[in-house]
């Protein structure tokens, strides 16, 4: 059941700190920056879930956003396991926003060491596993979001360790390694559903199996059975309980929803972009591209679809691309939703890295594809999203002196309406805020409940200050009767404090 490709090669014992140090110190000088850059929307709202838990409540069952109205911000939404191990973290060592980026690098690298485990049992070299860990280090979105908060790392991670220990324990039957792949892949799935597709190679291979008769059901029924049962049935109840979070509170922070794409000529595009654009540029990198297409020919020149491993392969991938195209909508702008691809897409770059290496003449190609690859991650990922301050956040609220006099303007405790912000989390986190969000100006204005104006029906609801960097907002006829004093003036924001339209106005208002 192995590829049996350059075997015998060992790994030298300088190949994990370089390829974790080298990572760790590119990475190092961008720890100490808050939420910024692409996604930046995603990073502040799991922020957000992770300090509420430290600060209100830790428990897991009942996540926390800020944009929550007059309510406790109760929601549903993936299980918050990366946010309870941020805000552990928190309780041990105090509120600070490097931790969720050190929390996520430790977990990638946890990531890399599995991959390498799952490579080696596939390929039966630990050297194409180097190869294989190597390249997982050096996918550019994968660089990105490893110092990120975002679940989706811990669910990748858990996914392929799962899926390691379930191989360990298939080919040796050791007890704890069940128990440990049982655990990580019901922690994969209940992170994000999507990576609960790590169990397909694993069904074909139990199906290819039994009708083999290469398992009995007296003696592996029984465990089998409760690994489905626990991986699948624990990632549908606590879906089918976040969806009744949603619909009980309200609050739509988070989608749990299907998206695939609804006009034919935009499904074209973003496929076209995916292929051509984020898989060879972002997802894995222009240095595996290169040894993936190296490995799609060895491939099919090698006839590996003789191989008891090709199979599992194939339908994995083949589930990955239905959820591709599930979620094809998503795939326009998210390109993270596309990691679960990487084990996958991974696989033929080592196939590749071995054909090349078994070729004297062709061994500078795979060095120099090999060295390229933390070159170009670095150069595609540090000038553009964490270089040269703010990206996607308002300066006031990423440079730390302007964000501390907003955030002390009005008491954490006070509930304000904040905006224009159409991500519904941005501002309320680095604002440190609770309370209503509005996507534009206009639609504080506009008729709500029993044709009130929202800005009215929020304030009957409680709201006291109100948060705007709209420059023209302040002055506007229509916002004049709701306003109270002028509290903080920070470059583009405002904090004002408002009154029930019909109050007698501040005498301390300053047009």
């Amino acid at each position: 059941m192995k590829f049996t490709l350059l075997d015998g090669h060992t790994v030298p014992r300088w190949f994990w700190p370089l390829v974790l140090g080298l990572n760790l110190l590119l990475h190092l000088p961008f720890f100490n920056q808050p939420p910024n850059s692409v996604h930046v929307w995603r990073q502040s709202n799991t922020m957000a879930v992770a300090r509420n838990l430290y600060e209100e409540d830790m428990n897991l069952l009942r996540p926390r956003v800020d944009r929550r109205n007059e309510s406790d911000g109760v929601t549903g939404m993936q299980f918050p396991s990366y946010e309870w191990l941020v805000a552990g973290s928190y309780k041990m060592l105090g509120f600070h926003e490097a931790i969720p980026r050190v929390v996520t690098w430790l977990i990638f690298a946890a990531g890399v060491v599995a991959f390498f485990g799952l490579v080696r049992l596939l390929t039966g070299s630990r050297w194409l596993a180097a190869v294989g860990a190597w390249g997982l280090s050096w996918s550019p979105e994968l660089f990105y979001h490893s110092i990120n908060a975002l679940p989706d790392i811990l669910a990748l991670s858990a996914a392929m360790a799962g899926l390691y220990f379930f191989l360990r324990w298939y080919r040796e039957r050791a007890g704890l390694h069940f128990w440990l792949s049982l655990l990580l892949t019901t922690l994969a799935g209940l992170t994000k559903l999507q990576y609960l597709v790590i169990g397909f190679p694993i069904a074909v291979l139990i199906l290819r199996d039994l009708w083999q008769r290469r398992l009995t059901w007296r003696r592996d029924a029984a465990p089998l059975a409760l690994f489905a049962l626990v991986t699948v049935g624990c990632t549908l109840a606590w879906y089918a309980y976040a969806l009744r979070l949603i619909e009980e509170s309200g609050l739509a922070d988070f989608g749990l929803e299907l998206r695939p794409a609804t006009d034919l000529g935009v499904a074209i595009k973003t496929l076209t972009h995916n292929i051509i654009s984020d898989i060879p540029e972002l997802l894995i990198n222009y240095g595996n591209t290169g040894l993936l297409l190296i490995g799609l020919f060895a491939i099919w020149r090698g006839r590996y679809y003789r191989n008891a491993w090709f199979g599992p392969v194939l339908v994995w991938a083949l589930a990955l691309l239905a959820y591709h195209l599930i979620e094809l909508r998503q795939m326009s702008v998210h390109q993270y939703y596309m990691l679960p691809y990487l084990p996958v897409l991974l696989l033929p770059v080592v196939i590749g890295a071995g054909w090349l290496a078994r070729r004297p003449r062709w061994r500078p190609v795979l060095a120099l594809l090999l060295l390229a690859q933390p070159v170009l991650a670095f150069v595609r990922i540090a000038p553009p999203r964490w270089m040269g301050g703010a990206r996607e956040v308002p300066v006031e609220l990423f440079a730390a002196a302007s964000r501390a006099e907003l955030v002390g303007a009005v008491p954490n405790s006070a509930l304000c309406v904040v905006g224009p912000d159409i991500s519904g989390c941005k501002f309320f986190y680095f604002l440190h805020k609770k309370g209503f969000g509005y996507n534009e100006s206009a639609q504080l204005f506009q008729p709500f409940i029993g044709q009130q104006p929202y800005l009215a029906n929020c304030i009957q609801r409680g709201a006291r200050y109100l948060y705007t960097n709209d420059t023209t907002l302040v002055g506007s006829p229509q916002l004049r009767p709701y306003l109270g004093k002028i509290i903080k003036t920070v470059g583009d924001f405002q904090v004002v404090e408002l009154r029930a339209s019909g109050a007698q106005p501040d005498s301390s208002f300053v047009r």
